[in-house]
C-alpha cells in the first residue's frame, strides 16, 4: 500500500506559518515512507473564499520545495481536487447513507435551532441538536420534500457506542457517542459540510495518514462515525500541537506576523524556516540543530512529536537564519539575495546592478555575519551604494580616543591615506599588518586611526570596521572619500 498524506487548506487568504509546519510534517512523513503528498482544496464554506489564495499557496509550497505530488495541477485519477467541483460525488454518498438509515433529513428552521440553543444555554446544558426530525415517518419526509421545504441532512449518531481511535501523537482517545451531536452533513445550499466532505474525499483519494492540528481532535469522533456508517477503513489519524507565542496565546495576526509571505518578504531563507519549523514540537533526539530537507526526511519520527504546544520565537528563527546566512557559499547566497530583491524590491536590485557582482559579493560576504535576514541589508548599506555624505561632528570626534579636534582627526586620516596611496595589499590581513606598523611608527593607538577612518568611509555610527570598508570599497573609492573629508573646511 502506498502511503499518502494530504494538506487540505481552505482558500480563505494567506498561508499561516503554523499551517506550513503542518505541511512540512505531512511532507516529511510521506517522503520518508516513499509515499505521496497531496493537496486538496476545501472550499465548501462559500462565504470566506479569497480569490487567488490557492494559487498563492501553491507558489509558496513550490518555493519551499514541497510541491504536491497530487492535486489541482497534478491529477492522478482521484480528482477533482477542489471540493466545490465534487458536489455530485457528495450527493451520491449522502443518498447512500440515507438509504442505509445512517442519516436523515432535518427540516428544522434556523429560528427553531436558535431558540433551542438559547434554551440549552439558559439551562447550562450542552448545545446540541435534540433529534426533533430524527424519527419522522417516510410519509412526513415525503410530504415535506414534495412541498420543497428547505432541509439539511444529519448523521444518525449511535447513542451507546464508544468512539475510539489511536493517535500516533496523543495515543489512544475514547469518547462516548452520546456526547457527539447529530452533525449536519449536507447544508441547505446543497454543499456538504467540512466534516462530511473530508471523510468522503480522504477515502476516495486513498489518504492513508492524516496529520493535522490538535484543534481537530473534538471533530475526529464525528469523522470516525462517518467512516463506520459507510463501513470504510479509517486512516491513521495524528494530531500535532499548535504553535503558540511565548505568552501562551495561539498564533494570531493581532500579536505578530503569521503569514508565511510576511517572513519571506522580511528576507528569511527557505531552509532556515524549514529547519526551525521542523523542530517546533518534534524532538530529533540529538544535540544537532541544523538539518537539510533530506536529513529531516531521513530522521523525522511522528511518534517523537510533542503533545504540548510549541513556542514560536522570532528571535530563535533569527538565530537559525543567521546560521544559514553565515554558512552558505557566497555565490549561492548572492543568487538567493538577487532572487529576493526581484520579488520584493526590484528598485534596489536595479540600484546594485550598477555595480559589479564582485563588489556586491564583497559587501554581502561581509554583512552575512552581521545581518539576521535579507530585509536588513538595504538599510545598513547606504554607504556602499549612495553618494558620499560627510560624517557629523558627534560621530567622528571621540574624546576617549583622544580625537578632540580637527587636527587629531586629520593626523589619523593622513596615516590611512598614506597607506592607501603608497602601499600594496591583497587581503584584509595584509591591510591590518600595514596599519599596525604605521600606527606604531606614529606613536598612536589603533583606535585613534581606525575610528575616524571608518567614519570617513561610511559616515555612519554602525558599519563594518575600517579594514572591511577599505577592502570592499577598494583603494580608489577609499582614497576619494578620505580626501573629500579632508577638503572639508571644518568639523
Amino acid at each position: 500500500m502506498t502511503i499518502k498524506t494530504r494538506f487540505a487548506p481552505s482558500p480563505t487568504g494567506y498561508l499561516h506559518i503554523g499551517s506550513l509546519r503542518t505541511v512540512l510534517y505531512n511532507y516529511l512523513y510521506a517522503k520518508q515512507k516513499w509515499g505521496k503528498f497531496m493537496l486538496r482544496v476545501e472550499d465548501t464554506d462559500r462565504t470566506r473564499l479569497v480569490e487567488d489564495s490557492i494559487d498563492n499557496m501553491l507558489k509558496i509550497l513550490e518555493k519551499f520545495g514541497m510541491t504536491p505530488d497530487e492535486g489541482p495541477n497534478k491529477d492522478w485519477g482521484n480528482g477533482p481536487y477542489i471540493q466545490s467541483e465534487r458536489l455530485e460525488i457528495y450527493h451520491k454518498y449522502i443518498k447512500e447513507l440515507i438509504e442505509k438509515d445512517k442519516a436523515y433529513y432535518c427540516f428544522c428552521t434556523p429560528e427553531r435551532l436558535t431558540e433551542l440553543r438559547e434554551e440549552q444555554q439558559t439551562l447550562k446544558l450542552p448545545t446540541k441538536y435534540d433529534g426533533h426530525c430524527r424519527f419522522l415517518s417516510e410519509e412526513e419526509i415525503k410530504e415535506k420534500l414534495d412541498a420543497k421545504i428547505p432541509y439539511t441532512v444529519r448523521l444518525k449518531v449511535p447513542k451507546d457506542e464508544i468512539v475510539e481511535f489511536v493517535d500516533a501523537v496523543k495515543w489512544k482517545i475514547s469518547i462516548p457517542s452520546k456526547d457527539v451531536d447529530d452533525q449536519v452533513l449536507l447544508k441547505t445550499d446543497g454543499f456538504p459540510t467540512y466534516h462530511f466532505a473530508v471523510v468522503v474525499d480522504d477515502y476516495l483519494m486513498k489518504v492513508t495518514d492524516i496529520i493535522r492540528w490538535d484543534e481537530w481532535i473534538p471533530s475526529t469522533p464525528k469523522h470516525v462515525l462517518i467512516y463506520r456508517a459507510f463501513g470504510w477503513e479509517i486512516p491513521n489519524i495524528s494530531h500535532i500541537p499548535p504553535l503558540i507565542w511565548a505568552n501562551k496565546k495561539k498564533l494570531s495576526k493581532r500579536d505578530w506576523d503569521v503569514a508565511v509571505e510576511q517572513y519571506l518578504e522580511k528576507g528569511y531563507l527557505i531552509e532556515a524556516i524549514i529547519n526551525y519549523l521542523a523542530l517546533l514540537g518534534w524532538n530529533p533526539k540529538t544535540t544537532e540543530e541544523f538539518f537539510s530537507m533530506s536529513e529531516l526526511i531521513e530522521r523525522f519520527d511522528l511518534e517523537a512529536v510533542h503533545k504540548a504546544g510549541a513556542f514560536f520565537d522570532v528571535e530563535r528563527l533569527d538565530f537559525f537564519n543567521a546560521h544559514y546566512l553565515k554558512n552558505t557559499e557566497i555565490w549561492e547566497l548572492y543568487e538567493k539575495f538577487k532572487n529576493y530583491l526581484r520579488e520584493y524590491d526590484n528598485d534596489f536590485l536595479e540600484k546594485i546592478s550598477n555595480y559589479s557582482d564582485e563588489y556586491n559579493k564583497k559587501i554581502l560576504s561581509e554583512l552575512s555575519t552581521k545581518i539576521k535576514k535579507f530585509g536588513e541589508y538595504k538599510e545598513i548599506t547606504t554607504y556602499f551604494y549612495w553618494e558620499y555624505s560627510f560624517p557629523t561632528d558627534d560621530l567622528i570626534l571621540n574624546p576617549k580616543m583622544k580625537l578632540e579636534n580637527r587636527e587629531d582627526v586629520e593626523k589619523a586620516l593622513n596615516i590611512s591615506l598614506d597607506i592607501l596611496e603608497n602601499e600594496k595589499f591583497k587581503s584584509i590581513d595584509d591591510l591590518k599588518n600595514l596599519f599596525i606598523v604605521k600606527i606604531k611608527e606614529a606613536e598612536m593607538k589603533n583606535g585613534q586611526v581606525l575610528w575616524p577612518t571608518r567614519c570617513a568611509l561610511s559616515w555612519e555610527k554602525f558599519s563594518p570596521w575600517a579594514f572591511e570598508m577599505i577592502f570592499i570599497l577598494w583603494k580608489e573609492e577609499s582614497i576619494s572619500r578620505i580626501k573629500q573629508y579632508l577638503k572639508k573646511k571644518q568639523l
